[in-house]
């Protein structure tokens, strides 16, 4: 077994203690603070903070919520988070107020030096590990102004300054402000703004694509109060859409076209549609796939009632309070600001970690977390941030197979830096409308990639592989005497078949292959099986949410059904052609690259090298 040290105590850092402490290894975690939580317990938290991803969905695969479906407050899921140090101990493992300042790796021993607020400054301590984790985050440090913006006069803050002291400010004196930034919290931020103040104003470089944390037009806030009180169904929060097996088994073509589909009927809200069409101008087709999706409807419904105005220029200057503003058509707007708001996130520093070379881009490291030369050694967690899904079970998931590789029950590929080149090229090309954002990941994708070379990937009851390839041959009988005109009695047998496999989707365990299709895929799924295995954790989650309450029948739903099922048998027969031209390129050493139909493969086996193996051809 082996020494581990950890760096930072917010949710990354405390899933990489557990699972390093329950695999045997010698673990400690250093903590500069004097408490847990990393951004959830800093002044990163602003108030009012609701999390843009249900509370399911950012609990650990061992540890399910145990409150009912909704968004959890920044406080609340700081909350959680000592719910499962408490639950697991690792409270004495975890050493506060003690700050890295120096890891250099001398051999194959890590040197550690540490400073702790108790000592005098001069006085470091110096600890020796086989393997170092980063878990630090990517939030930091607060991202500088636009230079455009270095001859403002007025005030600037960054959001991990906004408190209710500001509010009050600019509620009293109805404050000019400016937001910078239509991320999740300039959005909450702008949104609440404008309630206080009719002089708010927020500046985008460019549109940015928008998703709904529930799935309707109605007022979001108004939507997580009540879902504070009572249940929602499961299939109407934003995961459901986004991470379900279902749209992660279409082709990224297939699922983009149904996203523009969406966005031109009146389901959603009409600013959140008009601002996604104008994001995804770029990728018409790959639509909200090829960019950052910003998880929260505020921000549209301030605009849609009129409480914020927003510019979308790509550069902006300022004299004195004034800001000058160059739009898309080249006409400029002038607007005087009493105080800007920076919501333009943090960047990461690395400044402690004595080595040479070492890349801080994390496409650059095999799955987000194993750099070139280092792999058996350092280990950076929490810089796989999914398009899709939370932060939190990803770094836990990337937890579980670092402890398997430190122990020596799994190995990574011999050529991990060259797949990690791979890995980065496909993923740029993949989300290039959002090039900056280096950290983005397709959950499903990634999740899968992982679960796999762990062993843990969820796999479905035999009768339910069953009731599915039943389907698909009676639909292929159906279509084959359609296409032959062949519409004589003998087709009723064959569509009883089809009519009773649907039957059994809906019947089989309280419907467990539409929760598989259609519900969001809850970490919770991978503990089904394989190191860790905890599957009675996944029968108690999916006993909370039971087939007929949890499943809500309204239009965007239906739209989805609607065209899920057609793509549905659609994509397995392209599967049958594409898994063909994918061994013999897998064979020869070559990618799969767009030009030659790469992106007609599932979402699921696109990106972050997940194996598509032949029994996917099989299981659902």
């Amino acid at each position: 077994m082996k020494r581990v040290v950890i760096v930072g105590a917010g949710p990354c850092g405390l899933a990489a203690l557990k699972e390093m402490r329950e695999a045997g290894h010698e673990a400690i975690l250093f903590e500069k603070s004097s408490t847990l939580g990393g951004a959830f317990a800093s002044s990163a938290v602003y108030p009012n903070l609701h999390l843009t991803i249900s509370n399911w969905a950012m609990a650990f695969s061992d540890f399910p919520d145990p409150t009912r479906l909704r968004y959890s407050t920044g406080e609340e899921y700081l909350h959680y988070l000592h719910k499962y140090t408490s639950h697991f101990g690792l409270e004495r493992f975890i050493k506060y107020d003690t700050k890295v300042v120096g890891a250099r790796l001398n051999g194959i021993t890590w040197n550690i030096e540490t400073l702790q607020k108790s000592i005098p400054d001069d006085v470091s301590s110096l600890v020796e590990a086989d393997a170092l984790i980063v878990a630090t985050g990517a939030n930091q440090v607060p991202k500088d102004a636009p230079s455009g913006l270095a001859a403002f006069s007025g005030r600037i803050i960054h959001s991990s300054h906004y408190d209710e002291t500001f509010k009050r400010e600019v509620a009293n004196n109805n404050l000019r402000v400016l937001v910078v930034g239509g991320g999740e919290s300039g959005s909450d931020i702008s949104a609440e703004l404008g309630e206080l103040s009719p002089n708010v104003t927020l500046w985008l470089r460019r549109a940015v694509c928008v998703g709904p944390r529930y799935l309707t037009k109605a007022s979001e806030m108004g939507q997580i109060e009540a879902n504070k009180s009572q249940n929602f169904p499961a299939n109407g929060f934003l995961e459901a859409a986004t991470t379900n097996r279902m749209s992660a088994g279409q082709n990224a073509y297939a699922y983009g076209v149904w996203r523009r589909i969406l966005w031109h009927t009146p389901i959603l809200n009409k600013a959140l549609r008009q601002m996604s069409l104008e994001a995804t101008e770029a990728d018409w087709i790959m639509n909200d796939q090829a960019t950052y999706v910003t998880k929260n409807q505020r921000l549209c419904e301030a605009i849609h009632d009129g409480y914020i105005d927003v510019l979308v220029s790509p550069n902006v200057s300022s004299r004195g309070q004034t800001c000058e503003f160059t739009l898309k058509n080249g006409r400029k707007v002038q607007r005087d600001f009493d105080a800007i708001v920076l919501c333009t996130g943090y960047h990461s520093e690395f400044g402690w970690l004595k080595i040479n070379d070492l890349s801080s881009n994390p496409r650059s490291w095999f799955l987000h977390c194993f750099p070139k030369g280092l792999g058996q050694r350092l280990f950076f967690v929490g810089y796989a941030r999914p398009h899709q899904g939370g932060i939190p079970a990803v770094a836990e998931m990337l937890s579980r197979y670092i402890a398997l590789l430190l122990r020596g029950s799994r190995a990574l590929p011999l050529d991990y830096a060259d797949q990690a080149q791979r890995d980065s090229k496909a993923a740029s090309e993949y989300y290039h409308v959002s090039p900056n954002l280096r950290t983005l990941v397709d959950y499903n994708a990634f999740m899968e990639s992982v679960a796999r070379r762990i062993g843990c990937e969820p796999r479905l009851p035999v009768t339910c592989v069953a009731l599915v390839q039943l389907n698909l041959l009676a639909t292929a009988a159906i279509g084959g005497r359609c296409i032959l005109s062949q519409t004589n009695s003998s087709i009723w047998p064959v569509l009883a078949l089809w009519m009773a496999t649907v039957a059994g989707f809906f019947l089989y365990d309280d419907g467990l292959l539409i929760k598989w299709w259609f519900y969001p895929q809850w970490s919770v799924w991978y503990r089904q099986r394989g190191p860790g295995a905890r599957p009675g954790y996944l029968s108690h989650v999916l006993g909370r949410v039971r087939l007929r309450r949890s499943t809500k029948i309204n239009a965007g739903f239906a739209l989805l059904v609607g065209w899920s099922i057609p793509t549905f048998y659609l994509q397995q027969v392209l599967n049958m052609v594409l898994f063909v031209a994918h061994v013999i390129l897998e064979t020869l050493g070559l990618p799969f690259p767009k030009a030659w139909g790469g992106l007609w493969r599932p979402k699921l086996f696109v990106l972050h090298g997940n194996p598509w193996r032949i029994t996917d051809l099989i299981r659902p």
